[in-house]
């Protein structure tokens, strides 16, 4: 006989042994119990959370030989022809492959018969969002006014797809995420009968990679017993799995906050030794800093429930190191480098320049913090006079700002097509699709610090829009100014439209200036300036 995986082999085949649904396998049994069976539901949820099983023991339920009944007997003819999806009653349909009009004008026409056997004819049509829309078309009278022994259960993953008109005629159930300490207890209670020994930490790791799903987690238990035979190690866990040790995310954390970015990435050179993943890394550390931020947030029991204890006095001291906004802006930093790393050729580099940038991060000091030490005088006073040896650095720090203040007046024909080509092969280099949009612009003239660029074709508004957002605008400008040799504005306007476009976001650019200029000659902004490190914008 051949193997049968444990997700088929304990697959729940009552309300009961559904695992964290009770929400939904309440109100069913309520609903047999008081005859209140419904011709119509939808089971939405993510993956292997119990949807179509839910809807094979609800047929069950319906069909058995002592009910309608809230707990099916599993003994008698018609359930367990369901339970082996031989019953000539209970049709179950992918909705991904049979997801045409065709197949759903043949579903209208076996309605008419009545049952061969039980009660009720059930059609379970899994995965139903991927019918066409003229396929749910087809289906909406039969769905409002069905013969009255068929009942329709849909199960879905991506519920937003299903039209209004098919929700409206359903009761709707939600199906949940299975919570990581119900998934871990579901293991150890199934691994006893197999005779197979597992500690906390390996089920707690394969409940955490599965995700909140059950099947996912069983899947993955069958692997790992077919790698360690009658006894399951964490190590197995982590080794098959290519799960990262928990005491390098923390090891990590600690390099971040002791700003070691050589000790960072000497810890990143192990990992590409070890043979792991760097975006699999990233997503632990991100789960890693999550659990910290719950814990400096007091909340700690809600991420770390399932947790051994050991473990959790060691997020508890590592959370109480740093301030939970710290954390934060640690957590957003790894996201955007995640994000980047699932398009790029180049992860690890990616990850590099995010511990980089961890290891440099400040600390958080509160607004209010520095406010009061500036009144106070703590951190403000005077500003320290520079070294002798200081004046020509700042001598050239302020030829810049000279410059900037200048008019610069040069027309294409005067020298700009170099500086231009240079321009664009520096934008090009940082940002492709950026410098092609700027390629697409006629450079005007370079006036009064601004350089103006005319825009013509199809293509025009999208590269003026692209090279107009904040912060492509100032990477414009930033390697204009490095190439002028002083502050640029960059100014974009349509073929055709003159200097008055130009004239506009001139005008608007100098009032920002004259604000900001303002903002500097502030006593008290310039010495909270310096306090923070910071800069007016």
């Amino acid at each position: 006989m051949s193997y049968l995986v444990l997700a088929r082999k304990w697959r729940p085949q009552t309300f009961s042994e559904i695992v964290g649904q009770d929400h939904v396998t309440t109100t069913l049994k309520n609903a047999i119990r008081a005859g209140r069976i419904a011709h119509a539901y939808l089971f939405a949820g993510p993956r292997g959370v119990g949807k179509t099983t839910a809807a094979r023991i609800l047929a069950k339920a319906v069909n058995c030989e002592t009910g309608p009944t809230e707990q099916p007997c599993n003994r008698c003819s018609s359930c367990l022809e369901i339970t082996s999806s031989r019953s000539m009653d209970v049709s179950e349909i992918d909705g991904a492959s049979n997801r045409g009009i065709d197949e759903i004008r043949d579903l209208r026409e076996s309605v008419q018969y009545s049952p061969a056997q039980g009660r009720r004819r059930v059609y379970i049509i899994d995965e139903v969002h991927m019918l066409t829309k003229e396929a749910f078309n087809a289906l909406l009278k039969t769905l409002e006014e069905p013969p009255p022994h068929v009942m329709f259960i849909f199960a879905t993953t991506e519920a937003g797809k299903v039209p209004m008109t098919i929700l409206s005629r359903c009761q709707r159930f939600d199906f949940r995420r299975i919570a990581t300490a119900g998934m871990v207890d579901h293991l150890r209670s199934m691994l006893k009968p197999e005779g197979i020994e597992a500690d906390e930490e390996s089920l707690y790791l394969v409940a955490q990679k599965a995700e909140g799903s059950l099947r996912d987690s069983i899947s993955l238990l069958d692997q790992l017993i077919s790698y360690g035979g009658k006894a399951i190690t964490a190590g197995d866990v982590r080794q098959v799995l290519g799960l990262v040790d928990a005491s390098l995310f923390f090891r990590a954390v600690d390099l971040f906050r002791s700003r070691d970015a050589a000790g960072s990435l000497g810890l990143i050179e192990e990992l590409s030794l070890g043979g792991y993943d760097m975006q699999e890394f990233t997503l632990g550390l991100l789960g890693h800093l999550r659990k910290l931020l719950y814990v400096s947030s007091g909340a700690g029991e809600i991420a770390l429930a399932a947790a051994p204890p050991d473990e959790r006095k060691r997020y508890q001291e590592q959370a109480g190191q740093f301030d939970g906004r710290d954390l934060a802006r640690m957590s957003k930093a790894l996201v955007e480098a995640e994000a980047a790393m699932r398009r790029s050729s180049q992860p690890r580099l990616l990850l590099e320049l995010a511990c980089v940038r961890l290891c440099s991060m400040d600390t958080t000091v509160s607004i209010e913090t520095l406010l009061d030490r500036l009144e106070d005088g703590e951190g403000g006073g005077a500003v320290p006079e520079a070294p002798a040896d200081a004046a020509p650095v700042q001598e050239a720090a302020a030829r810049p700002q000279a410059a900037a203040s200048a008019d610069v007046t040069m027309l294409p024909g005067e020298g700009i097509g170099d500086r231009w080509r240079s321009l664009l092969a520096e934008v090009k280099g940082m940002n492709m699709i950026l410098g092609t949009c700027l390629e697409s612009a006629r450079p005007v003239a370079v006036k009064d610090g601004s350089l103006i660029l005319s825009f013509a074709g199809p293509q025009a508004t999208f590269s003026m829009a692209k090279l107009e957002s904040k912060q492509h605008t100032g990477l414009v400008e930033e390697q204009a100014a490095r190439l002028w040799g002083a502050k640029i504005k960059l100014v974009c306007q349509l073929e055709g439209a003159g200097g008055e476009a130009a004239g506009r976001r001139a005008s608007r650019e100098d009032e920002i200036d004259r604000r900001r200029q303002e903002a500097q000659s502030s006593p008290r902004i310039r010495k909270f300036m310096q306090a923070v490190d910071g800069e007016v914008l």
